[in-house]
């Protein structure tokens, strides 16, 4: 239905309620009828979100559980945006690649570390898939597992991808330190404490980057 015709049905309506108010009703009548019209012309109006933009930049991080360090560096990636030039333009989000975390609760080691650092963590581990992958314009894999699984998928991509190392410090390990893999594991949570380290250091140069990544 056009703006034309949704105008003249909302008036025809108003037009025969009046005729069975009293002229006392039907002034405040009028009035709704003027706010109505406005919107029917406008149907945007009545939505608007002064953060919502039509071009905004989806950047979707990937870890193997989901659970803690992709959650983190979403959270940590708000933050930043939050207070830079980007803010409202860029969605950060946050998925793991396995079935068998699939709605588990966050790490609650995570979540620990992550208040002393000024991050709220909640929520359960979502599985990635396939429309986030498609419609992601930046994927940031922050292990091998996830980088494995990508690049199995790239029929789906349309982004860029891009492994988390390339934002890490020279010399330092390609990707963030695994909580769960006691192979990697130093020192329960001073573990922790590095990974958060890790995951900002990583997200500041990511920002500073993003212009010319996506």
């Amino acid at each position: 239905m056009t703006k034309t015709n949704k105008k003249s049905n909302t008036s025809n309506l108003f037009r025969k309620i009046k005729n069975k108010l009293g002229s006392s009703q039907a002034g405040s009548l009028e009035q709704v009828e003027e706010k109505l019209l406005e919107n029917a012309s406008n149907p945007i109006s009545t939505h608007q979100n002064p953060y919502y933009s039509p071009d905004q930049v989806n950047v979707l991080f990937l870890s193997k559980r989901g659970l803690s360090r992709a959650p983190l560096a979403r959270e940590v990636m708000r933050k930043l945006l939050h207070f830079s030039d980007h803010f409202g333009s860029i969605r950060p989000s946050a998925r793991g690649i396995s079935d068998a975390y699939e709605f588990c609760p966050f790490d609650k080691r995570m979540i620990l570390a992550a208040e002393k650092f000024g991050y709220q963590l909640s929520g359960n581990s979502r599985r990635v898939n396939m429309a986030e992958l498609s419609s992601a314009n930046l994927i940031i894999t922050l292990d091998l597992e996830s980088e494995v699984h990508i690049k199995s998928r790239k029929f789906y991509i349309r982004g860029q991808v891009k492994p988390v190392g390339m934002f890490l410090s020279a010399g330092e390990p390609p990707y963030i330190t695994d909580p769960f893999d006691p192979e990697e594991a130093v020192d329960g949570l001073a573990n922790y404490d590095h990974i958060i380290r890790s995951i900002e250091f990583a997200c500041s140069n990511l920002l500073k980057q993003l212009p010319v990544l996506v």
